[in-house]
């Protein structure tokens, strides 16, 4: 059986306001969300967003890239290339 994700791509230019978090915190799931590739990520505690579980590649300079996925999601063969400039992962059928 095949299925459908909703996938969005986001450069959120850090992660280290607490506002941007409550904005990524808001969107994910009011968009409902199920898989995010986020770009300049800044902050390495995306665990507080409710829902969603996070795969961190963490540059040389402190800024990286993320996946966030729904929980219940399967993932598996997470690539994270130096410097932290990309990050792939193979999403399973559930």
């Amino acid at each position: 059986m095949n299925f459908t994700y909703k996938i969005a791509t986001l450069n959120i230019n850090a992660t280290s306001s607490p506002m941007k978090v409550k904005m990524l915190t808001n969107f994910l799931p009011g968009q409902d969300i199920d898989i995010a590739l986020l770009q300049e990520v800044a902050n390495n505690d995306l665990s507080n967003i409710y829902g969603y579980s996070a795969h961190i590649n963490e540059g040389t300079e402190t800024r990286g890239t993320a996946i966030l996925m729904k929980e219940g999601l399967s993932v598996n063969n997470i690539k994270k290339p130096p410097p932290g400039r990309g990050i792939a992962a193979l999403f399973e059928d559930n």
